[in-house]
């Protein structure tokens, strides 16, 4: 169940911003994890949440239940989205740092600087792109 909260959580943010669903790729030099990153830290960041909540033995030792509540759930599945958000975010200030780089590089164009402070990340990189 926390995986699949995980999942969720992590799915969601796939159709927050201008990321999509596609897979981990290279985009203009900069890495995008794609679906399948942003789900696998969603997953990660509520298991992370729901393990360090409880405490199991693993290894040797005595057998202690392991219980799991509806709270459990509802932890899991908003830490599987902020830690998936967090991660996002951190891609996306990379774009963005690329592309302030690109254009300061390039000659003044105030359409091009226009759309690049209005867009997406990944657009207004190729809009940094696009400047002669």
């Amino acid at each position: 169940m926390v995986l699949a909260c995980g999942v969720a959580g992590g799915f969601v943010n796939v159709f927050i911003g201008d990321s999509g669903l596609h897979l981990p790729k290279v985009e203009n030099g900069v890495w995008r994890p794609g679906y399948v990153g942003t789900v696998f830290v969603g997953i990660i960041a509520a298991l992370g949440s729901w393990a360090t909540a409880k405490s199991a033995v693993l290894f040797g030792g005595g057998q202690l239940p392991v219980s799991f509540t509806t709270g459990d759930l509802a932890n899991a599945l908003a830490v599987g989205f902020g830690g998936a958000k967090w991660w996002k975010s951190e891609t996306e200030k990379d774009v963005l740092q690329k592309a302030a780089a690109v254009a300061a590089g390039k000659n003044r164009d105030e359409n091009a600087a226009a759309e690049i402070a209005t867009r997406a990340p990944f657009e207004a990189l190729n809009a940094a792109l696009r400047i002669r």
